[in-house]
């Protein structure tokens, strides 16, 4: 915990508080939803819980991202974010995967940054022909 520069002492009392709500009358089956969960602790873990107490215990740094989105928000051709009644909102624009409309059900690979490409044009050309409109 120290070396990835995490609280020592909240770690181990997460850990020892993990550890008690784990229950352990409910036999663990990594083949099944086996409903060995933990209570008393959010979030819940729901299936699977095994207490943390065997070591060797190896941390990794990690940060977030997002792969994808299956949904957004609406634009119009010039890639301007509309309002439900289809209005341009005025100054938003919108490129690439936080478009919504793109994937449905599936996300075929590599297709993000076609999407960046394309959607990333049309709003860049857009805002910057409205900015030098504005300019006059």
């Amino acid at each position: 915990a120290a070396r990835l520069d995490i609280d020592v002492e909240g770690f181990v009392n997460t850990v020892k508080e993990y550890n008690a709500a784990v229950q352990q009358d409910v036999p663990y089956n990594p083949t099944v939803k086996d409903g060995r969960g933990t209570v008393g602790i959010t979030p819940p873990k729901t299936n699977w819980a095994q207490p943390i107490d065997t070591p060797p215990y190896l941390g990794y740094a990690v940060t977030c991202g997002i792969s994808f989105t299956f949904g957004g928000v609406k634009i119009n051709t010039r890639g301007q974010v509309v309002t439900n009644s289809q209005d341009p909102i005025p100054g938003l624009y919108a490129a690439g995967e936080m478009v919504g409309g793109l994937f449905y059900h599936n996300y075929p690979g590599g297709s993000g940054l076609s999407a960046g490409m394309v959607f990333g044009r049309l709003a860049g050309t857009s805002s910057g022909q409205d900015a030098m409109a504005m300019k006059d």
